[in-house]
């Protein structure tokens, strides 16, 4: 496996190919080609959630009784304010479009499978993301395609998985038109 960093200018060319015209290092981005199976990007940064940005984005999306106050009832599935899980997924999906689909020559998803959630956010929660190249194949229908199937993790401080999902993404080969 392969660690990548999430600053494009500190991208060097790993052969000469990539140093060519409609490479990696003159566009800027990854193409499928540059991808291999067991890539792993790490986000630069992690994520805190507050309480305000909990129960705001609760409020606006989500708005069930405990992502939205602390005072729940003895039926409530949760003790105290949790974060709704869209919010993990949107603050990790943040972190890996700067770890990742930032970086390369993402052209959709087609689908995301396999989200779950391992344990509830709190306030006060941080997390980091991890991308990893799961899975790749040429488009049978498009030769300008990909496709690159990558695995997101959110994760405490402490490297307890918290959230992941599996991108079923689109990516430009080299040698397509931009």
């Amino acid at each position: 496996m392969t660690e990548q960093s999430d600053d494009p200018g500190e991208s060097e060319p790993e052969s000469e190919s990539e140093s060519e015209p409609g490479s990696q290092s003159s566009r800027g981005r990854l193409t499928y080609e540059d991808l291999a199976v067991g890539d792993r990007f790490e986000a630069d940064r992690t994520v805190e959630f507050s309480r305000d940005s909990i129960v705001a984005f609760a409020s606006d999306y989500d708005p069930q009784p405990f992502h939205v106050s602390d005072d729940v009832d003895d039926a409530a599935p949760f003790d105290g304010l949790v974060a709704s899980g869209l919010h993990s997924f949107c603050a990790c999906n943040r972190l890996a479009t700067e770890a990742f689909f930032g970086r390369i020559a993402f052209l959709g998803g087609r689908g995301v499978d396999d989200l779950r959630w391992y344990r509830p956010v709190r306030p006060g929660d941080e997390l980091g993301v991890t991308v990893e190249v799961a899975a790749k194949r040429p488009s049978e229908s498009d030769p300008g395609r990909g496709h690159v199937d990558v695995d997101v993790t959110g994760r405490a401080p402490d490297g307890e998985t918290v959230v992941t999902w599996r991108v079923l993404g689109l990516v430009r080969r080299e040698g397509a038109d931009a």
